[in-house]
Formats: C-alpha cells, structure tokens, sequence
C-alpha cells in the first residue's frame, strides 16, 4: 500500500457516503484521510490540517453550509489543495459548479455523480502535481520598473503576430501583434508576468504605443511586399483613459504611410464599465479617425448589448471558450450560434477566436461567421515566420 500520498480532507454530510469514499480511497492508496461531516467541521479541520492537506474531495449538496459556500471559504483562505466535487446533482449543476470552481482561481482536479468508481477517484487524484510556492514577480529583478524603462527603450519588447483567416476564401486577411519580451539568454517573459508589472509601474502607455510603432512598421513593410492585411492592437482600458491616445497613434500611423483603416483596435469587452464616458470618448474619436473596432472576448462580460447599441464597434470577436466548448456542449452551441447572428444582424465582422479543431470550424462555417483565428491554423509567431505565412496559399 502506497503511503507517500498527500492528505485528503473528504467532506460529506451523509455518513454512508462518508464511510464508503473513505473505504475507496484507502483501498487505493490513501492512509492520510481526514473525514467532516459539515462544512463548519472542514474549516475547523482546515485549522489544524491545512499546510498537509493535499486534496479537498467535497459534496456539494449539505445543510447549514453547502460545497459551494465551502469552497468560497477555502478560496479565500487561498488554498492550493486540489479539489475534487462529488454530488448526486445533475451533471449540469456539476459543471457549473466546476466553473465556480476554476473562477475562484483553485486547482479543480474533477467532478465525479455519487457513486463513483475507486478508478474515477484515482484518476482526478493522480492529476494532483506538487506545487512549489508562487513566484513573486514583483520581486523579479527583470521586472522592476527600472528594467522595464530599459526595456522599452532598447526596444526589447517585439510584436508577435496571429493570422486571422477569410472562412470563406482561406486568405489571411488580417493579424493580431501580441506583446512578446525575449530573453538575452534564451527564452521568453510571458505577457502574463510582464504587463501586470508594465501597469503597476505606469508604462502600460509606452507599451502600447512601442508596440502600435514596430506593428506600424512591420504592416508597411507588407504592403511593400503587396502583402495587404488588418493588424489588430491590444488596447487596455487604462490606456484608453488617456485621451491623447487617439492624437497619438493616428500620428504614428501616418508616419508609416498607413491609414487608420489598416489597423484594428480590440478592446476587451469586460473592461468596458471603467470610466464609462471617458472610455466611450476614446474609442468613438478613433472611430472618427477611421480606426476599426473591435469587441473583443465577446460573451465574457457583463453588459454586451449594451456594447454594441452605444460603441461603434465593426467587429465582433467571439471568445474561444465557447467555441471550443461548442463540441461537447449544447449551451454553447446555442451562443455560439447567436452570437454569430447577431453579429450578422448588427453588419459586424465576426471573428471565432480559438479555433482548434477541425470540427470547430465547421461549426463556424455552417453557423455563418466570417473569420476564424486560432492553433488550427497558427499560433503566434515572429515577423519572419509571420510573413512566410502570410505568402503562403492554402485551403480551409
């Protein structure tokens, strides 16, 4: 019997259910069980066990405080444990419970319907990885904001480029320039790591405008090869706030011999409540300028009609989770389906992010979008593999 297995605090207010998963889980294994009866009784564990605790396997369905409410407690309490919910729910309270879960930010191991299988508990248990404590990027020498100053400076900071293809036609007819920071000694700083730092230290600005420069180049540089595409830029609400932006990068466009109409501004639809009037200023004068649009994550905020009635937004950008969850989910094939046709009924562009499958993209195709984007075809890649591809001729 393996005694090397991280603790497990198993939660269940039906005592049957306890004593049976607590039987499975030694029958495979696991000799560290600390078993409550409540949600109270698992805090009260958590108190002494906590650091040792490994894996949290909880029911959703208790008196006085249910797995859900639990969950919530152990998020801010900020445990790394891996969590497992078990429930004779329906199979649709458990996903939803799931996404609360992964929304909480915890390390969601699965989701089993009572009574499982000691193979099933095995299998999401085996997922568990050792976790190392988190890095602190703050801390990073790489980092602060005097490295970062330098950075910009030097021109360290580079676009990389997604393809957006025609549905219809297979032609590449646009990308999109994400922020890439290569290392000197090999290696990348990922976006994730870089641009929270770039806006605590006040240069999510000099970012955008770094980037909006080299992009602006790179495009003029195309069409000298009578390579014709759309870029798309990033714009970051705290960027849109200062509204000089407009002034700014219709400057650098024309500088490059570009019009604003080459350029496509996306903008993450959750983002879109900050600052409201100022946010709706901004955007309404780059679309004066001639500047394109775009909602972009599109079904992932809070108010998207709203969006759409009072932004002069061209295109509409469908985030890729409910693509690539319209292969197995009724649901999202239904939103998917009405995104697009709003987007139809609203004369916008409609773009399917995150297009993995071949499958996906039919289901883009029949339901009538225009663009798709995605590993399918390409990820993100540097100028000189961007531009080899953009030249190539190829067939959806």
């Amino acid at each position: 019997m393996t005694t090397g297995n991280p603790m497990v605090l198993l939660v269940d207010d039906d005592e049957f259910h306890l004593d049976m998963i607590y039987a499975q889980l030694l029958a495979i294994g696991y000799e560290r069980v600390v078993c409550a009866a409540s949600g109270a009784q698992a805090l009260a564990e958590l108190e002494t066990w906590g650091p040792a605790i490994g894996t949290v396997i909880c029911d959703l369905s208790m008196p006085d405080m249910d797995g859900l409410v639990l969950i919530r407690h152990l998020a801010q309490r900020h445990l790394s444990a891996g969590i497992i919910l078990l429930s004779g729910a329906q199979g649709e309270i458990l996903h939803s419970a799931a996404r609360l879960v992964s929304a909480h930010k915890m390390n969601l191991l699965g989701v089993l319907a009572k009574p499982c299988s000691n193979a099933q508990l095995q299998q999401l248990l085996s997922r568990l990885q050792p976790t190392s404590a988190p890095s602190r990027p703050d801390l990073a020498p790489e980092l602060t904001a005097q490295r970062l100053k330098l950075a910009l400076a030097s021109g360290e900071f580079i676009p990389w480029y997604q393809p957006k293809l025609d549905i219809r036609s297979g032609l590449v007819v646009g990308v999109e320039a994400l922020a890439r920071w290569p290392c000197a000694a090999g290696g990348m700083i990922g976006p994730a790591r870089f641009v929270p730092a770039m806006e605590a230290a006040g240069l999510a600005d000099a970012l955008f405008f770094a980037m909006a420069r080299q992009v602006a180049q790179d495009l003029s540089d195309w069409q000298r090869q009578h390579i014709f595409v759309k870029a798309a830029l990033n714009l970051s609400m705290s960027t849109a706030l200062n509204l000089a932006v407009p002034e700014q990068l219709q400057c650098i466009v024309h500088k490059a011999g570009l019009q604003p109409s080459d350029f496509i501004i996306e903008v993450t639809e959750s983002q879109l409540m900050v600052n409201r009037a100022l946010i709706m200023e901004s955007l309404t004068r780059l679309s004066l300028m001639g500047f394109v649009l775009s909602i972009d994550d599109f079904g992932t905020g809070y108010s998207s009609l709203v969006q759409l009635i009072d932004l002069p937004f061209k295109e509409l950008k469908i985030d890729g989770s409910f693509v690539q969850r319209a292969s197995t989910e009724q649901k999202a094939q239904s939103v998917l389906r009405m995104a697009i046709l709003l987007g139809n009924n609203l004369a916008m562009q409609v773009v399917a992010e995150g297009v993995e499958t071949q499958e996906q993209l039919e289901f883009v195709r029949l339901w009538g979008g225009h663009m798709v984007q995605g590993y399918h075809f390409a990820r993100p890649m540097p100028l000189a593999e961007c531009t080899a591809f953009l030249v190539q001729p190829r067939q959806l």
